[in-house]
């Protein structure tokens, strides 16, 4: 129930604020917090094994909504052993991972799944559909963020909210991404972060 509860704290900020913070270096927690009212989440990037559960406990002790990237995070391992780890001791609200089958057992430890998937080529492009389906992750993320028709094409086929992140340094970038489907964008760049994203039309909102 409480899991639930905090899903849905996640997806109203993400609807409204349509930023995630991508902090990938100690330093920038601090920023994250600052600018907590403007952001929907933060994606851990930083940390280890034995830094990683504080980390996560200072950010959701000021109400936001955290995902460790697993496969960032030192002393971690990609195994059974080492999501009980993260799901029973540190806690997030979820893990971002490009390992799909990373995804499926996260999903059996109740946290929240989202895919990144590197688009390198038309065979990822043409995979997309199928990771989506056979792993039912919560949301995919599309890297890099500057392929606005293959933001736009995949948002219309796949059943769950889509973001967006990498090569994203400026405003403009994130709102032609958002204009293309994406439901927010991730990024290290503390002035997005800041940045007033409301377009002439809201996003529609994705029900989870």
């Amino acid at each position: 129930m409480l899991r639930c509860k905090e899903e849905n704290v996640f997806f109203e900020r993400l609807f409204q604020h349509k930023k995630i913070a991508a902090v990938k270096h100690p330093k920038s927690i601090e920023k994250a917090v600052m600018l907590k009212d403007q952001i929907s989440a933060v994606f851990l990037l930083t940390g280890n094994i034995m830094s990683v559960k504080k980390y996560v406990d200072l950010l959701k002790n000021e109400g936001i909504p955290v995902f460790v990237h697993i496969e960032k995070i030192g002393g971690i391992s990609m195994d059974n052993e080492g999501l009980d780890f993260v799901a029973n001791y540190v806690r997030p609200l979820g893990i971002v991972s490009t390992k799909p089958n990373l995804i499926a057992k996260a999903r059996k430890r109740k946290l929240m799944t989202i895919q990144r998937i590197f688009m390198i080529d038309t065979e990822v492009y043409d995979h997309v559909l199928h990771i989506v389906e056979q792993h039912q992750p919560d949301l995919i993320e599309i890297m890099p963020s500057r392929l606005p028709q293959v933001i736009r094409e995949l948002s219309q086929k796949v059943h769950v909210p889509l973001i967006t992140g990498g090569l994203l340094s400026e405003k403009a970038h994130a709102v032609e991404a958002l204009e293309n489907g994406a439901v927010g964008v991730s990024t290290s760049n503390i002035d997005v972060w800041k940045a007033d994203l409301s377009m002439k039309e809201d996003v529609q909102k994705v029900t989870s």
